[in-house]
């Protein structure tokens, strides 16, 4: 919000000097130039309304949106969740069955092994 201030100060500060600026060198009669002050000062608050307006839709937008995405991140968290742990699931009897393989090779391994060390018969 800070730069939200910072940027009305800025045309509250613009209006200003340029209402200045314009009164003080305008050849126009006091009775014109008071009317043209009031003009621009009514166009300068329209102009604020309309901003201040334009700040609070976008502020709701933004909440807005903002909620939506947490909802949608959670969603998103929760279906890789399960996908995971279906990955999981699937790959769970393969992997027994890899390790019963291994271990049934490692045995194989040490037969043939306790084959091949033993002595020769004469």
């Amino acid at each position: 919000m800070g730069k939200t201030k910072a940027l009305a100060t800025g045309f509250v500060i613009g209006g200003v000097v340029s209402a200045a600026s314009v009164l003080l060198t305008t050849p126009k009669s006091g009775k014109d130039m008071i009317t043209d002050a009031k003009n621009k000062s009514d166009e300068i608050k329209e102009s604020f309304s309309m901003l201040k307006e334009d700040l609070n839709e976008l502020t709701t937008h933004i909440k807005q949106l903002s909620s939506e995405g947490k909802q949608i991140i959670a969603e998103v968290t929760s279906d890789l969740k399960r996908s995971i742990s279906s990955f999981q699931e699937d790959i769970q009897p393969n992997l027994t069955r890899l390790k019963d393989d291994i271990e049934e090779m490692q045995h194989s391994i040490e037969t043939v092994k306790s084959e091949v060390n033993k002595p020769a018969p004469k």
